[in-house]
C-alpha cells in the first residue's frame, strides 16, 4: 500500500497531463517535457510514500521515508529518460511521414550538456544509494550478536544486497544506452538517406528537425542547403531557357551580299551573355542595304543579357527603317537610355551600313573596340576609330558617321568585342592586338568562315581552360570577286 497507492495515483493523472502538456507542445520539445513530467510524477509518488510511512506507520521521514523517496526517484529518473527517448522516437517516426518542422532549433541544447547532466546525476544517485545501503548494513551489523557462522551469513546477505542493487542500476543504464542508440540510429539514417538523395540529384526530401541539439542544427542547415540547391536548379533551368532564347536571337545563317563574304559568331562566357552581333536587311525590297551591328553590354550575367536583348531589339527596329546611320543609332540610344535609367549600365556598339549601289560602307563607332581593316596588297592594318560615347549614357548625344569604300577582293574587315583583345592566359598574359593581326595576315587567303574559326580557336587555346572572363563575339567581312 505504501508504494502502490502513490504509484497508482501518479499513473491516473499521467495520461491527462501528457495529453495537455506533452502532446500539444512543439515536436522538438516533447521528449524533454515527457522526461520532466515522468520524473516529477515519480518524485511526487516517492514523497507521498514517505508521508504515508510517517503518518500511517510512524516511520521516521528523515530515515526510512527519504530512503524510499530516493529509491523511487532513482527509478523515476531512469524511467523518465527511457520514456523521453521513446517519445523522441515517436516524434521522429511521425516526422518522417511529413508532419515535421524543418527549420533549425531556435535554442541549442548541446549534446555535451545533456550527457554531463545524465552522467553526473546517475553517478550521484548510484553513490547515494550505495552509501545508504552500506550505512544501514553497518548499523544493522552493529546490533547483531556476531558468531563465526553468523558473520559468514551476514557477509553474504550484505554482498547479495549490494550485488542486487548494482545489477538493477546496471540494467537501467544499459537499457538507457540501447534506447539512446536507437534514436541516434534513426537520426543518422534519416540524415544519411537525405544526403544520398541529394548526391543523386533528388532534392524532394528534407530532414525533420526533431531535436534541439547539434543533430537538429545539422538537420536544419541541411534543409537550408536543399532550399538553396532547389533555387539554384530553378535558376539553372531558367538560364538554360534564357540561353536558348538568346542564341535564337543571333543570326542563323550568313547574309548574302554581292562582293562580300561575311561570317560571325558569339561565344558566351556564362549561360547568357551581354554580347551580340546582327545582320539587318533593309525593310524596302529595292533598298539592298545591309547593316552589321556588333554590341557589348557592360557587366555579365542576367542583367547584361536582359539589356543586350532590349538593345538588340531597338537597334534592329531602327536600323531597318529609312534614315541615316546616325539617325537610326540616335533613336535607338534615346530608347535605350530611357530603359536603362539609373542602373549605370551601357552598351558599346559598332554599326555599319553597306550600300551595294554606292559601293560604300557608312559606320558609327559608339565607344566600341576599334575594328581592323587589313589590306593584303600593302600588308597594312587600319583602325575604324570613333569619338562617340556608348549607348545608354546620354539620351541627346549627337553621333557621327564616317564613310569608306566597300572592301576590295582580298581585303578584310574584322569587328569584335573586347573579350577577344583582353582574353588572358593562365599566366595572366593578354591576347592582344598583335596576335589578332598575325592570325588575320596568316589566313588572309582563306574564306571568312575559316578566318573566324582560326581566331576563335586561337583565343580558346590561349585561354587554356573552359572558363572565360568575357564573351567572345566577332564578325569577319572579306571582299571577294562578284
Amino acid at each position: 500500500m505504501v508504494i502502490l497507492v502513490p504509484m497508482a495515483t501518479a499513473y491516473l493523472v499521467r495520461e491527462f497531463i501528457q495529453k495537455k502538456l506533452v502532446e500539444t507542445a512543439p515536436q522538438i520539445r516533447q521528449a524533454f517535457l515527457q522526461f520532466r513530467m515522468d520524473l516529477l510524477l515519480f518524485l511526487g509518488a516517492g514523497l507521498m510514500a514517505a508521508l504515508i510511512l510517517q503518518f500511517g506507520y510512524s516511520f521516521p521521514i528523515l530515515q526510512s521515508g527519504l530512503k524510499l523517496a530516493l529509491g523511487i526517484f532513482t527509478i523515476g529518473f531512469f524511467a523518465g529518460l527511457d520514456l523521453g527517448l521513446e517519445r523522441e522516437r515517436t516524434v521522429i517516426n511521425t516526422a518522417l511521414t511529413g508532419q515535421a518542422e524543418y527549420d533549425p532549433p531556435r535554442k541549442l541544447t548541446p549534446m555535451t550538456r545533456k550527457f554531463s547532466f545524465v552522467a553526473t546525476l546517475t553517478i550521484c544517485l548510484i553513490t547515494s544509494i550505495l552509501l545508504l545501503v552500506i550505512i544501514r548494513d553497518v548499523q544493522w551489523l552493529a546490533n547483531q550478536e556476531l558468531t563465526m557462522s553468523a558473520v559468514g551469513f551476514l557477509n553474504r546477505s550484505v554482498l547479495l544486497e549490494i550485488i542486487f542493487i548494482m545489477a538493477f542500476l546496471l540494467i537501467m543504464v544499459v537499457n538507457l544506452i540501447f534506447s539512446y542508440t536507437k534514436n541516434l540510429r534513426l537520426l543518422f539514417n534519416t540524415e544519411t538517406m537525405v544526403l544520398e538523395n541529394i548526391a543523386q540529384g533528388d532534392l524532394t526530401r528534407r530532414v525533420p528537425v526533431t531535436t534541439s541539439d547539434e543533430l537538429g542544427v545539422i538537420a536544419g542547415h541541411t534543409n537550408a542547403m536543399i532550399g538553396a540547391l532547389r533555387e539554384g536548379v530553378r535558376m539553372r533551368e531558367g538560364l538554360l531557357i534564357a540561353k536558348e532564347v538568346q542564341q535564337h536571337f543571333l543570326p542563323s545563317e550568313q547574309p548574302d551580299f554581292p562582293g562580300l563574304d561575311i561570317a560571325g559568331v558569339s561565344l558566351f562566357s556564362d549561360e547568357t551573355g551581354g554580347d551580340f552581333y546582327d545582320f539587318i536587311q533593309c525593310d524596302l525590297d529595292s533598298c539592298g542595304q545591309l547593316a552589321v551591328a556588333v554590341g557589348d553590354v557592360s557587366g555579365h550575367g542576367i542583367g547584361a543579357a536582359l539589356l543586350m536583348t532590349a538593345g538588340r531589339a531597338v537597334i534592329r527596329q531602327n536600323a531597318a527603317t529609312p534614315g541615316s546611320a546616325t539617325e537610326n543609332i540616335a533613336r535607338a540610344n534615346k530608347h535605350l537610355t530611357h530603359d536603362i535609367g539609373e542602373t549605370g549600365r551601357f552598351m558599346t556598339l559598332f554599326f555599319m551600313v553597306m550600300d551595294p549601289t554606292l559601293q560604300t560602307a557608312t559606320w558609327v563607332n559608339a565607344g566600341h573596340q576599334q575594328p581592323l581593316v587589313y589590306a593584303p596588297a600593302t600588308d597594312t592594318f587600319t583602325e575604324l576609330r570613333g569619338a562617340d560615347i556608348p549607348l545608354g549614357v546620354e539620351s541627346e548625344w549627337k553621333f557621327h558617321e564616317k564613310t569608306m569604300d566597300l572592301p576590295d577582293p582580298g581585303e578584310i574587315i574584322f569587328i569584335c568585342t573586347d573579350g577577344i583583345w583582353e582574353a588572358h592566359s593562365p599566366a595572366g598574359e593578354m591576347f592582344g592586338g598583335e596576335r589578332i593581326r598575325e592570325i588575320i595576315r596568316k589566313n588572309n587567303d582563306k574564306d571568312a568562315q575559316t578566318i573566324m574559326k582560326e581566331l576563335c580557336d586561337a583565343v580558346l587555346e590561349f585561354s587554356g581552360s573552359d572558363f572565360r572572363e568575357d564573351d567572345l563575339t566577332l564578325v569577319v567581312i572579306k571582299g571577294v570577286e562578284s
